[in-house]
C-alpha cells in the first residue's frame, strides 16, 4: 500500500533510505534481467519491494549469455543480475553500464540432487557411472554456464565425467534452470544444479541433495550492474532494499552464500 508522506521533495533521500513509499513512485517501474538460477529469489524480493514502495518490477529471465546478447542489442533493462562475473565485467568494459555500479550480490552453491534416492543416490562419492539406474546425469553447458563449468570440474574430480560421457549419460542444459527441469521431469536421475532450486522455501522438492564442497569448484560470484543511463531513484531504492539485512536473510534462505562485502570482486 502506498503511504501518503508529506514533504516528499525535502525528505526524498531519507525516504529512499528507509524505503517509505510515496506518491512520487506511484507510476515508477523497473525492468530487470536475471539469470535463471536467481529468478525465484528475485521474484520474492521484488514482490515485497513493490508492496512496500509501489514501484513495479518487471523481470526477464534466461541464460546469462542470452541476456548479455540482448543487452548488447539494446534491450531496455535497468539492472542485470548475472550468473557470473564475466558478463557484467565485459559490459562494463564496453561502456554500457553505469561506472562503479558492478557488485557481487551472491555466491552460488552447487549441489547434486536425486529426486528418487531409493533408486539412485546423489552421493557422488559412491556413484558408479555404469549404474543401470542412472540413464542421465544433468549438468548445465560448461561452455556457457558457470554452474555447468563447476559441475564438469566436480565430475572430473570424482572420476565420473569421462566414463559418463563415454556412455552418453550426460545431458546438457542450456542453463542451470533447464538442468533442473531435466531432473524434475524424470528425464535425468541426478542433476548438478544451483542449491537455490532445492532450497527454495516456497517450493520444497522431493528427494535428496548433497552440498558439493565449495573448494572443489571455482567460486561462482554472481554480479549485478546498472545499465548506462538507468541510475534512477527507483533503481537506487531497489538496490538499497536489496542490500538490507532483511532481504539478505531471505536470499540466504534460498541457498546462496552472501559476499563478505558488497563491492567489486
Amino acid at each position: 500500500m502506498i503511504k501518503n508522506i508529506g514533504f516528499v521533495v525535502v525528505l526524498a533521500s531519507s525516504l529512499l533510505a528507509s524505503l517509505g513509499a510515496s506518491n512520487a513512485f506511484a507510476n515508477d517501474s523497473l525492468h530487470i534481467a536475471v539469470a535463471s538460477n536467481f529468478l525465484a529469489t528475485l521474484k520474492a524480493v521484488s514482490r515485497d519491494f513493490t508492496e512496500e514502495t509501489g514501484i513495479k518490477v518487471h523481470v526477464s529471465n534466461g541464460a546469462t549469455g542470452m541476456l548479455y546478447a540482448q543487452i548488447l542489442r539494446g534491450a531496455p533493462y535497468d539492472l542485470f543480475f548475472s550468473a557470473d562475473s564475466k558478463r557484467p565485467l565485459l559490459l562494463e568494459q564496453k561502456g554500457v553500464t553505469e561506472p562503479g555500479s558492478r557488485f557481487t550480490y551472491v555466491i552460488g552453491k552447487l549441489v547434486a540432487w536425486s529426486q528418487n534416492p531409493e533408486k539412485i543416490s546423489a552421493n557422488l562419492t559412491t556413484l558408479q557411472a555404469d549404474n543401470p539406474a542412472l540413464r542421465f546425469m544433468a549438468i548445465a553447458n560448461p561452455k556457457t554456464a558457470p554452474y555447468g563449468e563447476a559441475a564438469k570440474i566436480v565430475l572430473e574430480f570424482y572420476g565420473l565425467y569421462a566414463p559418463l560421457k563415454a556412455e552418453n549419460k550426460i545431458a546438457l542444459g542450456e542453463n542451470v534452470g533447464k538442468t533442473y527441469h531435466y531432473v524434475i521431469s524424470g528425464n535425468a536421475q541426478i542433476g548438478l544444479i544451483a542449491k537455490s532450486y532445492v532450497a527454495n522455501p516456497a517450493h520444497p522438492v522431493e528427494g535428496e541433495f548433497y552440498d558439493i564442497p565449495s573448494h572443489l569448484y571455482p567460486e561462482i560470484a554472481q554480479q549485478a550492474v546498472i545499465m548506462k543511463g538507468k541510475n534512477s531513484q527507483a533503481v537506487q531504492a531497489f538496490l538499497n532494499y536489496f542490500k538490507s539485512a532483511k532481504v539478505q536473510a531471505v536470499i540466504e534462505s534460498y541457498g546462496y552464500g552472501l559476499p563478505l562485502v558488497n563491492q567489486l570482486k
